[in-house]
């Protein structure tokens, strides 16, 4: 008897009559059938009957491993059903979406505990998403690591839109530098849908203090080579790194003093214990205009319309110094383009609402909504700043 060729299937799964779950080997050929095989899960039997084109040797039942031959079925015609439904499966899954998106409640993941700046950004963008979507956006707040925890939650969700990441300049940018070893990769496991604000920090001295500039600084600092100190909210923070910059990029000697949390290096600045420190803008304007502190210049390119009377380190001295911490939407990296355009044209245009700027400028951010393109350039950038910043200094999280 001559037996048809085998059909070449790959890594495909078919269940027959008598209950056996088969699977296609790669590349089989002139094997001989074999009219009774016993599968050993549960001592079923596979009985051929002849009717059908016979599979041969490579066709086994994969509870056991067991060759089971005269499986009822035409392979040939099992592969192109197979391919066609696949194709089908591939189309639907990303023109439905767009259709649809969204059909049920929103989730943004935001990486730190609720009521500081980054719950505050995380839920007024859930508000204006709220009000477009008609669908509820529900904040969940997974702190831990410096955003680790919450970011390589969100990396590992379903990539179908309805898990977002609130992601900032610690989880994206700093910690993959910092840290030996990330649960995710800030680039490949993300897809980028919009940067939502910048905040800028303040270079800042005690009010007590006798220098007025930026420029008195650095030529303190470098008539005084490691005898000025700074302190930050902590070895690592965004806080240190603005110090470090400075560091280089000014060409001084300064001793960094990590504290635990911005508020002691303050306290300390205030008493005279520092010389300086950085701080975010919405944290030291409290203190500057209540007549403690003395801000010297901030961290961006251009004066910030939050306080214009603030010149620029560029002005003072240091061209090119910005530092800023930064948040914006990303999702899961399978997250299918269309879907992607969609949250991010409902997110630039709820950012463009003057109430949505106000509140924004409420807690010193300013509103920078961007393309997908252009934020995943922006996080690029940012890593590889980060990351040079980070081993000139030696900072590690330990």
């Amino acid at each position: 008897m001559k037996h048809p060729s085998p059909a070449i299937v790959d890594n495909a799964t078919f269940r027959n009559h008598g209950g056996h779950v088969i699977r296609a080997s790669s590349r089989v050929r002139n094997a001989h059938p074999t009219r009774l095989k016993r599968c050993e899960r549960g001592e079923r039997r596979l009985r051929g009957t002849g009717h059908w084109d016979t599979i041969h040797a490579g066709v086994a039942c994969i509870h056991c491993s067991v060759h089971v031959t005269n499986f009822r079925w035409n392979i040939i015609n099992m592969k192109r059903i197979a391919a066609a439904t696949v194709g089908l499966s591939l189309l639907c899954a990303h023109a439905v979406p767009a259709q649809q998106f969204p059909a049920k409640p929103i989730r943004i993941v935001v990486p730190f505990a609720p009521g500081g700046p980054t719950d505050i950004v995380g839920r007024i963008v859930g508000q204006r998403l709220t009000e477009s979507f008609g669908q509820t956006v529900v904040v969940d707040n997974r702190a831990g690591a410096g955003g680790v925890v919450g970011a390589d939650l969100a990396a590992k969700a379903p990539g179908d839109g309805y898990t977002l990441l609130l992601c900032s300049t610690s989880a994206m940018a700093i910690n993959p530098s910092l840290m030996a070893k990330m649960p995710y990769d800030s680039v490949r496991d993300f897809a980028p849908i919009s940067l939502i604000v910048t905040i800028p920090y303040l270079l800042l001295v005690s009010a007590a203090s006798p220098i007025q500039s930026t420029q008195e600084l650095i030529a303190l600092a470098q008539s005084k080579p490691g005898q000025m100190t700074y302190g930050s909210a902590g070895t690592g923070s965004t806080s240190h790194l603005a110090g470090e910059l400075f560091k280089s990029m000014a060409k001084i000697d300064i001793v960094h003093v990590p504290y635990k949390g911005s508020a002691p290096a303050s306290t300390d600045l205030i008493g005279g214990q520092l010389q300086f420190i950085f701080d975010a803008v919405a944290v030291a304007l409290p203190l500057v205009r209540g007549g403690k502190l003395r801000a010297l210049g901030i961290s961006t390119p251009r004066r910030s319309q939050l306080v214009p009377d603030i010149p620029t380190m560029a002005e003072g001295g240091v061209p090119g110094y910005e530092v800023t911490t930064w948040h914006g939407i990303c999702a899961p990296a399978a997250t299918p383009r269309p879907i992607v355009t969609t949250l991010n044209h409902a997110i630039v245009k709820g950012l463009t609402q003057p109430e949505t700027r106000q509140r924004l400028a409420g807690i010193g951010a300013e509103v920078v909504a961007s393309s997908p393109e252009e934020f995943g350039r922006f996080i690029k950038s940012e890593l590889q700043k980060w990351s040079r910043l980070i081993k000139e200094s030696g900072a590690s999280a330990h």
